[in-house]
């Protein structure tokens, strides 16, 4: 069974981010790695990130130099 990584880039999400993580955790498909890459935010991301822990493979929260860069380092940590 071919793996799926999705990955999640983030930034002072925490109108959305709630809903983005029960979408990804809601498919139905068993072999997925979820990333999620928070760029250092200010509001309750992290917080509300937390709240699913066991069922994110890969959280990390630290500034970073935008979008891209966030992309590129949650791709850097798929398997």
């Amino acid at each position: 069974m071919v793996k799926i990584s999705i990955i999640t880039v983030s930034f002072n999400s925490a109108k959305t981010i709630e809903d983005t993580v029960k979408s990804v955790l809601s498919q139905n498909y068993s072999n997925i790695e979820y990333i999620i890459i928070n760029g250092g935010s200010k509001d309750e991301t992290e917080t509300i990130v937390k709240k699913y822990g066991n069922k994110i493979t890969k959280f990390i929260s630290e500034k970073d130099k935008g979008i891209y860069d966030g992309m590129n380092k949650g791709y850097k940590m798929a398997t």
